[in-house]
């Protein structure tokens, strides 16, 4: 039966260490939040600039006469908010257009899977976010992984005799932290399609991240503190998928009132100039590349019991295992945010040290 299976899954799932349980956060404070009546310093928030908790993005969002959406976008779903907000994607990444999905997720999802198929080979470096992952799985198409950051394994991922090719990367890697060599994998010849999902708000001239990628995907939940997904290129491929990518045809449109508050989220963005200094500092002080740095422990039960000690010593940094990282790797993922001050950096890393 059904129920059996589940059980067997979620038994396993325990005996490896593997179960989920998040803490659930009643207040977030800068960088405090308050879990179980009791306040401690997060550091695995990816609210690089401090935007989510600026109460500009409500004010905006109050200007919309209603919540809901109602409907796909292809149907009635699609509002002036929607529209203005692609607009302002647009410009801010200094893009022909933009198209808005609901999550980062889904902007991968229909990307990739719209514009390759049978006849397509994709290199892909093997640290990608999942989504990508996913979407090279959905696509069918001849997906060659080449060894993390390395520009010559993948010009040999491209040899094939398939009729279109492309490389696919993060900008920033999500559990690691480190860049992808953009300079190098340019030099290769092939299209290159990006996720520039943590260099938004952080990196390039006002935080627009990674502008000279032709077509790229990001969205606006990470350091622009809002919500969705969403895919720039030329004006054809923004046709193409409106018409065609099955992630934004089939699920009802973001709410206007969101579209309202990433409007205003892009544009503290750019203002971000002096929060953007105070990130760089911190990122410094943890000897990073990007807000993120990865302590890896190996077992998921070390990571687990790193975990429960920072807890015990006023830390908020969880366990990160399997499936989000490759077995043998379970680690603490650490993020530093604007609104760190230097000594909440010091603190955590002597805390590190204790344990």
């Amino acid at each position: 039966m059904l129920l059996d299976f589940i059980r067997s899954e979620l038994a396993a799932l325990e005996r490896d260490g593997l179960v989920r349980r998040p803490r659930v956060i009643d207040r977030v404070r800068g960088p405090f939040v308050t879990v179980e009546g009791r306040d401690v310093l997060s550091f695995c928030s990816n609210d690089y600039l401090g935007i989510g908790q600026d109460p500009r993005l409500l004010e905006a969002a109050r200007k919309v006469e209603a919540w809901g959406s109602g409907s796909s976008r292809s149907l009635s779903g699609t509002t002036r908010w929607h529209a203005r907000l692609e607009e302002a994607i647009a410009e801010f990444k200094r893009a022909p257009a933009a198209l808005l999905f609901p999550s980062g997720f889904t902007a991968n999802l229909g990307l990739v899977s719209t514009i390759a198929d049978r006849e397509t080979r994709i290199a892909a470096d093997e640290l990608n976010h999942a989504s990508l992952i996913d979407a090279c799985r959905l696509s069918r198409a001849r997906v060659e992984v080449y060894s993390h950051r390395d520009a010559a394994a993948a010009a040999r991922a491209l040899e094939g005799d398939e009729k279109r090719k492309f490389l696919l990367t993060d900008t920033v890697f999500s559990m690691d932290g480190d860049l992808a060599p953009l300079e190098a994998l340019r030099g290769l010849g092939a299209d290159l399609v990006v996720d520039d999902v943590h260099g938004l708000g952080v990196f390039g001239p006002d935080g627009r991240g990674t502008t000279d990628v032709p077509i790229q995907t990001g969205n606006l939940a990470k350091a622009a503190g809002s919500a969705g997904g969403f895919v720039v290129g030329p004006r054809e491929l923004i046709e193409l998928l409106r018409s065609k990518a099955r992630s934004f045809l089939f699920t009802t449109a973001p709410p206007p009132a969101l579209c309202a508050a990433g409007i205003e989220a892009l544009r503290l963005v750019r203002e971000a100039s002096e929060p953007r200094r105070r990130l760089r500092e911190h990122i410094r002080r943890l000897g990073a590349e990007s807000p993120i740095r990865s302590v890896v422990l190996g077992s998921n039960e070390a990571a687990l019991a790193a975990s429960g000690r920072l807890w015990e010593l006023g830390f908020l940094v969880p366990a990160v295992r399997p499936p989000a990282v490759a077995p043998g790797t379970a680690r603490l993922r650490i993020t530093v945010t604007a609104m760190h001050e230097p000594a909440h950096v010091e603190a955590l890393l002597d805390a590190l040290e204790k344990i």
